[in-house]
């Protein structure tokens, strides 16, 4: 067991070596969608005190150690390489139980190994999630999976003072915003999942991220039972009362149908006003169209995570 410095505090981490590293996903809320996850690390140093991820019994580990200790696969590459019939024409979640880009990831690298030999093994369709902007270090990698390739991105608010009580040890909002940014002028597919939606403006945050994403996740806190922090629960218990959260919710849903209507009538403008040249490179508006028509081309086996509610439709998602 080797100490790890992270600012600010010392984390626990511990090299081992993996019996496996793709979990079939044959029940949960996974199973519809994916056929593995894949998680190269176990644990999570961004600390978010409502994660999930402490719900499932750890002999080792106690819930209110969550963020304190990181277990890293070193062999996660060599197991992609050995259940490569696996991988081959699957539906891949990669990570579900910890941020595969969280910092400890500049020292292993062992995402961007993973994603090495998953380009060679050829998945029908592969989902990253992470709140990191280190996978910006990745980008040129992650384009070589191109359609086959779908990016989320977790905002919870776009306030980073609620931000630093909730996820301490997580990237600003402001790098996530450069993020989705980022991943989106690079032809990615990019989701938001603000799981939960903690306290924000909603008029505000659907401004922010309307110009780079047409989808979004939202849900309620969950799991209270294993929050490491469950004072500030209480502190904000009127935000997350089920009313309450259910109207914020609506209000950004409309807020955010209403800038993505606003963000494409000013790309179709810009588009109309440019001048005319043979061949140019694709404009913002191009884009935002060859997204949306490359969304639906998707055959139904490559339909990921169905968003809460999008732009297009405002429907909300099937239970």
């Amino acid at each position: 067991m080797i100490p790890y410095l992270c600012m600010p505090k010392v984390l626990e981490v511990e090299e081992i070596v993996a019996s496996s590293i793709v979990t079939p996903q044959k029940v949960g809320a996974l199973s519809r969608y994916f056929d593995y996850s894949l998680n190269p690390y176990a644990g999570c140093a961004f600390s978010c005190s409502y994660c999930y991820v402490p719900k499932f019994p750890r002999a080792r580990h106690d819930y209110k150690e969550w963020g304190q200790w990181v277990e890293v696969k070193i062999n996660a590459p060599e197991l992609i390489r050995r259940d490569r019939t696996k991988i081959f024409g699957s539906r891949i979640f990669f990570s579900s139980a910890t941020d595969p880009y969280q910092y400890i990831e500049l020292k292993y690298r062992l995402s961007r190994r993973c994603l090495i030999e998953l380009l060679k093994y050829k998945p029908a369709h592969l989902t990253m999630h992470t709140r990191s902007h280190l996978i910006l270090q990745d980008i040129e990698l992650l384009k070589q999976f191109g359609s086959n390739l779908t990016v989320g991105v977790s905002l919870t608010t776009d306030d980073d003072s609620v931000r630093r009580e909730f996820e301490p040890m997580a990237p600003s909002v402001h790098r996530r915003l450069h993020l989705i940014k980022q991943l989106r002028e690079a032809g990615i597919d990019v989701y938001l999942s603000m799981a939960p939606l903690l306290p924000c403006n909603p008029n505000r945050l659907a401004s922010l991220v309307a110009p780079y994403v047409d989808r979004i996740w939202v849900d309620n806190m969950r799991w209270v039972e294993v929050n490491t922090r469950p004072e500030l629960i209480a502190k904000y218990a009127s935000h997350f009362d089920s009313d309450s959260h259910a109207s914020l919710t609506s209000e950004l849903q409309k807020q955010f149908s209403s800038a993505r209507r606003l963000y494409r009538q000013t790309a179709i403008a810009t588009k109309e006003n440019a001048p005319r040249k043979p061949r140019r490179a694709s404009t913002v508006s191009n884009t935002v169209t060859n997204f949306e028509r490359r969304k639906t081309m998707q055959p139904e086996t490559t339909q990921l995570i169905l968003p809460l509610f999008d732009s297009s439709s405002g429907a909300e998602r099937e239970s």
